[in-house]
C-alpha cells in the first residue's frame, strides 16, 4: 500500500510504500528543501471512488437526497496539488536511525522550438549540367596527368638509351644502325664500349739492346663483349724505383686496333729510345687505362 505525505515546509507531495515508511520509523527528509518531519503525521488520504448509483437507488428529485451529502465536502489543498510532483521516495533502512532523505526527480524539460532556428528546407536536386561539367573537368585532368606521365616515361627511356647506347651496341651489334640513327638529332656518337677492368696486361718485358730498349707487350680482352683499346703508360725507373721518365702511348702509337674482340689477345714489340739520362734504367712500370 502506498501513502502520500506532504512536506509541511514546502508543501511537496511524496508517494511511498507504507512498509518502507514504517521501516524508517516514520522519519522523512524532503528532497527539495531538506526539511525533516514525521511522515505519518502529514499523510494525505485521497478521496475514495464515488459509489455507483443504480437506477433504483438514483433519487428522482433533489428533495430525496440527504442533507449531509449536499453540505459535506472534502477539503483539498489546491496550491499543494499544483505543486505536487509524483516522485518515488526512498526511505532509510530500518537499522539506521537517521531521517530519510527523499529527493524528487526533476520533471522532463519541455521541448521548445527556438524562434531563431531556421525552418527545415527541402533538399535540392543536383543540376545535371553542373555534374556533367565537373565530370568533364575531372576527365580532362586525368588525361593531362596521364599525358605528362607518358612524356616523363618516354624521356626517361630515351635518357637511359643514350646512357647505355655503347653497351647496347657492343652486346647487340644489330642495333648499332638504329642507335646511330637516333643519335643524329641528338648530335651524339656510338663509340666502342669502355671497361677499365676489361683490357688486362698478360705479359710484358723490357730488354736492353745495343741501341735502345725493346718493350714486349701482350694485352688481352678479358670480357665476352668487344671493348675499346686502352692506352699504355710506360714509366722507366732507377735502381731505387724512382721515376726517370714517363710516356703515354695511345693505341695509334702502339699500332693497335681501336677495338679488341671478346677474348682477343694483342701482342707487340716496341723500341724505346730514352734520351740521355743521368742514372741507369733499372726497371719499368706499365699501366693500362682509358684517357
Amino acid at each position: 500500500m502506498s501513502l502520500v505525505t506532504q512536506c509541511p515546509q514546502c508543501a511537496l507531495l511524496f508517494r511511498m510504500p507504507a512498509e518502507q515508511l514504517a521501516a524508517a520509523k516514520g522519519q522523512v527528509r524532503c528532497g527539495q528543501c531538506a526539511h525533516e518531519f514525521e511522515g505519518l503525521a502529514f499523510v494525505i488520504t485521497p478521496p475514495g471512488p464515488e459509489p455507483v448509483l443504480t437506477p433504483e437507488a438514483y433519487p428522482k428529485s433533489l428533495a430525496e437526497l440527504p442533507t449531509d451529502s449536499l453540505l459535506s465536502s472534502t477539503r483539498i489543498d489546491v496550491e499543494a496539488l499544483l505543486r505536487r510532483k509524483d516522485v518515488p521516495a526512498e526511505p532509510l533502512p530500518a537499522a539506521c536511525d537517521a531521517p530519510l532523505a527523499l529527493a524528487p526527480m526533476p520533471p522532463p524539460a519541455p521541448i521548445q522550438q527556438s524562434e531563431s532556428s531556421p525552418a527545415p528546407t527541402l533538399p535540392l536536386k543536383p543540376d545535371w549540367r553542373i555534374e556533367s561539367a565537373a565530370v568533364g573537368a575531372a576527365r580532362r585532368t586525368v588525361w593531362v596527368l596521364r599525358s605528362v606521365a607518358l612524356l616523363l616515361a618516354v624521356g626517361l627511356c630515351m635518357q637511359a638509351l643514350m646512357f647505355f647506347k655503347d653497351e647496347i651496341a657492343a652486346r647487340w651489334p644489330a642495333s648499332r644502325p638504329v642507335l646511330e640513327a637516333l643519335c643524329q638529332p641528338a648530335v651524339c656518337t656510338v663509340a666502342p664500349l669502355r671497361r677499365w677492368n676489361g683490357i688486362v696486361i698478360d705479359s710484358s718485358s723490357l730488354v736492353r739492346s745495343d741501341l735502345a730498349y725493346v718493350l714486349n707487350l701482350s694485352l688481352r680482352n678479358s670480357l665476352e663483349i668487344p671493348l675499346a683499346m686502352t692506352a699504355i703508360e710506360l714509366t722507366l725507373t732507377d735502381d731505387q724505383d724512382r721515376a726517370l721518365t714517363r710516356r703515354v702511348l695511345s693505341p695509334s702509337d702502339l699500332g693497335a686496333p681501336s677495338v679488341l674482340a671478346a677474348g682477343q689477345v694483342w701482342q707487340r714489340s716496341l723500341s724505346v729510345e730514352p734520351a740521355s739520362l743521368q742514372a741507369e734504367i733499372a726497371g719499368y712500370r706499365l699501366v693500362s687505362f682509358y684517357p
